[in-house]
């Protein structure tokens, strides 16, 4: 006999996987989608300030908004967020500011603020929506309305400032989580406003234990931190023992690459993971099939506004109309909050599958490593790293990356983080790390060639010292390890001011 509730699951489950069903990723149709977007966030924004500043009312289509208004950076931005946060009105929209979002900061520079008006939460919970009905269609035999959750953001608010509520995205999101869903997902907004980790870890415990979980999402630094957490106090050696149905793991923020191994293993066997790529400004791609292979694809949120400026030749801006398969962009998003043309500084490249266009997040402006005009992206870094952990069966928990100098030569200087009285060779650690990005990377061999860059070098850290940084970071929303530094001035400043007693080199 059904219940009442089982019906409105199983009603519920099948609305989401129509939903998902609906939810068209196709190229012509995302192109006309455009249209209506751009001309929906102009009205929004007509009598603010930056639409007389920008001129808007003399654009009138998408092509035109992409070829004539400049997309702006952060800075450029800053004057009418500060106006808003003075508490001026009809600066970037004409509605209330309910929240400022703070960014993570990982550039060493102050968090930034983002205003967030109705329609930028909305468009984050329409987001959410969206990721659940995809997941709901790759993985049928998962009832999202049902199974357990757990899903672990930051504190929900971090303080409050001329009336305004200023914290970080996913914190201001656990509070708007529909009350059909609230029930299921874990740990409650009560427990995730407690300051202290071990009474926040305990209170979580409490919640979830007997609980079915069946899907984790979160940050994979936050989650590998619980679950060894959740394993000590438990004195349990696997999460499966816990939670045995455990299978999907929804990440965001950083790649998973290099968490996946480790995850699997204190999980006690492989999950299925979906990445989504999110950021303080917005969710702009929600995974469209399972990670695989090094490989997340993503397709575009149909709900934002798009531009794209080809990293290579010139740097004028292109539409969804005009760009082509296989070039890296940077990429500019349009957002309910006024930000209308935001250079984000991510690179993505795009595919076509079945007449869907999906992308993939290539890196970020002044990421990876040019030493000797070696351009060595951040995915060889990664893989350089992961491909010597595995070749030398070391544990390795993290790595930073930085310029070196030995004997007169600039070099990579790759800094270890491991376990406490690990037994590592780090010259013989050194020679396979350069070995294996020359095998990488033909750029980085022939520096090496030529001479024009040293070997690499290799410095072991404690690992319990990046952990003393994570925690103390860690309540940040969108907090992502750094890996790598553009000058050894950037990485010494770093290592003095976030690692604790970093002169514990070995």
């Amino acid at each position: 006999m059904f219940t009442v509730n089982n019906v409105v699951h199983s009603l519920g489950q099948k609305y989401l996987k129509t939903y998902g069903n609906r939810m068209t990723v196709n190229h012509q149709d995302l192109l006309e989608k455009q249209e209506r977007t751009f001309q929906s966030l102009k009205r929004a924004m007509t009598g603010t300030r930056l639409y007389k500043d920008l001129r808007l009312s003399y654009i009138n289509s998408y092509e035109e908004f992409v070829n004539h208004v400049p997309a702006f950076e952060y800075d450029e931005y800053a004057p009418y967020i500060d106006m808003i946060a003075a508490g001026h009105k009809n600066i970037l929209f004409k509605d209330k500011a309910d929240y400022f979002g703070l960014t993570s900061g990982t550039s060493g520079k102050d968090s930034k603020r983002l205003p967030y008006n109705e329609r930028m939460i909305r468009m984050f919970i329409k987001s959410q929506k969206r990721i659940a009905s995809k997941i709901s269609t790759l993985e049928p035999s998962i009832n999202l309305l049902k199974v357990g959750r757990l899903t672990f953001g930051s504190d929900p608010y971090l303080y409050s400032q001329n009336g305004f509520k200023f914290g970080y995205i996913s914190g201001i999101l656990s509070t708007r989580v529909p009350k059909v869903l609230a029930k299921n997902t874990f740990p409650s907004r009560e427990v995730l406003t407690i300051s202290n980790w071990d009474k926040k870890i305990e209170m979580l415990i409490n919640e979830s234990i007997q609980q079915d979980i069946q899907v984790v999402s979160g940050i994979p630094t936050y989650l590998i931190s619980i679950f060894e957490a959740v394993l000590e106090k438990t004195g349990k050696k696997h999460i499966n023992e816990i939670w045995p149905n455990l299978k999907v793991f929804v990440y965001a923020a950083t790649p998973i690459k290099q968490y996946q191994e480790r995850i699997d293993r204190l999980v006690g066997h492989e999950l299925n993971y979906y990445g989504v790529y999110a950021s303080t400004e917005a969710a702009i791609g929600l995974p469209y099939d399972k990670y695989a292979n090094g490989r997340q694809r993503y397709f575009l949120n149909p709900d934002l506004l798009y531009s794209f400026t080809p990293v290579e030749g010139k740097k004028k801006n292109l539409g969804l109309h005009q760009i082509e398969m296989g070039v890296p962009y940077f990429l500019n998003v349009g957002t309910p909050n006024g930000m209308i043309h935001y250079s984000m500084k991510d690179v993505v490249s795009f595919d076509l599958a079945d007449g869907d266009l999906v992308f993939e997040f290539v890196g970020r402006k002044s990421t990876g490593m040019n030493l000797a005009a070696e351009k060595v992206s951040d995915d060889d870094i990664l893989n350089c790293y992961l491909n010597t952990k595995n070749s030398r069966n070391v544990d390795l928990r993290h790595y930073f990356l930085s310029p070196g100098t030995l004997d007169g030569k600039t070099n990579y200087l790759w800094t270890l983080f491991v376990p406490e009285n690990s037994d590592i060779d780090s010259i013989a650690m050194a020679a396979t790390l350069d070995q294996e990005m020359q095998r990488l990377n033909g750029d980085y061999r022939d520096c090496r060639e030529v001479g024009v860059l040293g070997p690499a070098q290799v410095q072991i850290m404690n690992a319990e010292y990046l952990q003393a940084y994570f925690e103390k970071n860690r309540s940040r929303g969108q907090f992502k390890m750094k890996t790598t530094f553009e000058t050894a001035e950037e990485y010494l400043n770093f290592i003095r001011q976030n690692i604790e007693q970093a002169g514990a080199l070995q």
